[in-house]
């Protein structure tokens, strides 16, 4: 028994790399050894010039109760492949919706959602009718539209996706940093997410009334109801930074919770029309739409890391 366990520790460590950063400030890896052991059915790999995530896209941490009144959607198997460049190029920032990453467990990152305001289910933007006013999942620390205490819940297809900080994957990773790796961007840079939530977006909440559209005060409810304004926190437009001589994207508590553009090149494996990705999307293209009652939403725990 103790021959075939060392056989099999062996067999994983060679069957996957480990990228260690270390400085007086923080602690933080390519913890794909973690999620090979976790409980979590996700492969990763590194194959050329890219890097693979392919997994059945159930989560390796407790979720919520789905189907619940605000998503009334079951977590079903999907079978997730993505690919990413081992060595990203950084240049101008570019808007991503959809997709924009994929955690180290293969739960696929998606902050946007697909409800507008004055649109009728099922409806879609267009370039002549565009979304001027999309609804937020998070709101005040809240998670909306049935979102589990993981900034999470579930497409009609079955696909649990993160919008936010997936807390219930950081309870499973154990690192005493402050920042900790918690999966991958389109364009292969990291996602990382602040135990201390140290460094802020600077994105700031308009003030006052808007002036069409819903009407009402700018409360966080859209994504309209925020302006970029440079150099009011440590992160960029697409909610990253320089770290140790690297680009980073963070994951935060405040909005945007996670990256809504890219300064890389996102590999056509997040598009849901892409051949890659088409298999966990099937008659999604692009929808987060979840058509349920959005009233008394569940708490979003900021705590318990």
């Amino acid at each position: 028994m103790k021959i075939f366990s060392l056989l099999f520790l062996m067999l994983i460590f060679t069957s996957f790399s480990v990228i260690a950063h270390e400085d007086d400030d923080s602690h933080y890896f390519d913890p794909l050894i973690f999620a090979a052991l976790e409980n979590a059915q996700v492969k990763i790999y590194d194959d050329g010039d890219y890097r693979y995530i392919q997994s059945n896209g159930l989560p390796n941490h407790e979720t919520g109760a789905f189907p619940n009144r605000s998503n009334p959607n079951s977590i079903s198997s999907q079978s997730h492949r993505y690919r990413m460049p081992l060595s990203p190029l950084r240049s101008d920032a570019k808007e991503k919706g959809g997709i924009i990453g994929v955690a180290i467990n293969g739960i696929p990152f998606e902050p946007a959602t697909a409800e507008c305001y004055g649109f009728s289910r099922g409806q879609r933007p267009s370039p002549d009718n565009p979304c001027s006013w999309r609804e937020e999942a998070i709101k005040d620390g809240r998670g909306l539209l049935g979102l589990d205490s993981s900034n999470a819940h579930v497409q009609p297809n079955g696909t649990y996706h993160y919008h936010g900080i997936p807390y219930g994957l950081m309870k499973r990773i154990n690192a005493s940093a402050d920042l900790v790796h918690v999966g991958y961007a389109a364009d292969g840079f990291a996602l990382m997410v602040s135990r201390s939530n140290k460094y802020k977006p600077s994105y700031m909440l308009k003030s006052g009334m808007r002036s069409s559209g819903p009407g009402g005060k700018y409360d966080g409810t859209y994504s309209q109801d925020f302006s970029y304004i440079e150099g009011s926190g440590e992160l960029d437009r697409c909610n990253g930074m320089i770290h140790q001589g690297q680009y980073i994207y963070l994951v935060t508590q405040e909005f945007p919770f996670a990256p809504r553009c890219l300064m890389g090149e996102a590999d056509q494996s997040f598009e849901r029309k892409g051949s890659s990705s088409a298999s966990s999307s099937r008659g999604m293209r692009g929808s987060d739409n979840h058509q349920g009652q959005r009233r008394h939403p569940p708490p979003h725990h900021r705590r318990g890391f």
